[in-house]
């Protein structure tokens, strides 16, 4: 998918001995349109405040919790979520698969897109209707497209 000609950019730097060294510049695409509203579930505070600064500046809505529950928590009272992106491993009573099989029993249709550092989720996740597979370490553009791509086929079952 194209990305318009206006994008934000950040500065990226890294921490090395004897002071702070510049490593390049990452460009976040803006695109236009409505906003989608992305729910990211993931146990580490870094990478999901990375996500959502990056799905902001792409143009989602994006909202952060820390756990499958808590996710459950705001899925049972927010009907304008349109995606759900899940660590597998969380603490807690709901991992990344229990959010999923949540999803798929009280949100069918709302597609949720799993990340996993263990390849041998992957065959789990298929066994999951549903559930996309995302594997870590992952780039962010590639979630972004991964995104798009489901939002694009939930839109077409419902309509």
């Amino acid at each position: 998918m194209p990305y318009p000609e206006s994008a934000s950019k950040m500065p990226v730097y890294t921490s090395v001995p004897g002071g702070t060294e510049f490593m390049g510049i990452v460009t976040f695409p803006v695109e236009a349109g409505p906003q989608h509203t992305v729910l990211i579930v993931d146990d580490e505070p870094a990478i999901r405040g990375f996500l959502y600064d990056y799905l902001s500046e792409c143009g989602f809505n994006p909202l952060a919790v820390e756990s499958g529950d808590a996710a459950v928590r705001l899925l049972e009272k927010d009907n304008s979520i349109d995606l759900v992106f899940s660590d597998v491993r969380m603490p807690g009573t709901l991992d990344g698969f229990g959010l999923a099989r949540w999803l798929m029993e009280h949100r069918p249709g709302l597609p949720i897109i799993l990340a996993s550092g263990d390849l041998g989720k992957i065959n789990a996740t298929r066994e999951l209707v549903g559930a996309e597979f995302l594997p870590k370490p992952y780039d962010f553009d590639v979630v972004v497209r991964r995104m798009h791509a489901a939002l694009d086929r939930s839109a077409h079952c419902r309509a």
